[in-house]
């Protein structure tokens, strides 16, 4: 298992414990991007992106847009450090202030 796909497993876990606090529920999208349904009593209210470092592309842009476009909520989950290129890249594209961003973070504290 690569690393990258690691990373997303564990960030939808956590993603999912977290929601299901709030009574909704979330389901693995099965062409992503993007990379998950979110739901509330079974009615889709919008869609969620794990973004890890490697992964911006135009395709993946284009396909955020199309969601936009077509009237969905956009969450992008993006690493914390890439969150200032990844804002720039989302301006550009005319998109940044139709996405809710949010960031994840690796902290590893050694005696």
């Amino acid at each position: 298992m690569s690393l990258e796909k690691f990373l997303k497993d564990f960030l939808i876990f956590q993603i999912k414990q977290k929601l299901d606090k709030i009574k909704q529920e979330i389901k693995r999208f099965d062409n992503p991007p993007p990379d998950l349904v979110i739901l509330s009593y079974g009615i889709v209210i919008g869609y969620m992106d794990i973004v890890t470092e490697k992964e911006i592309s135009s395709e993946r842009i284009n396909r955020w847009k199309e969601l936009i476009y077509a009237k969905n909520k956009l969450i992008i989950i993006i690493p914390k450090e890439e969150k200032l290129k990844i804002m720039e890249i989302l301006w550009k594209e005319g998109i940044a202030e139709k996405v809710s961003i949010g960031t994840y973070e690796v902290n590893i504290s050694l005696p």
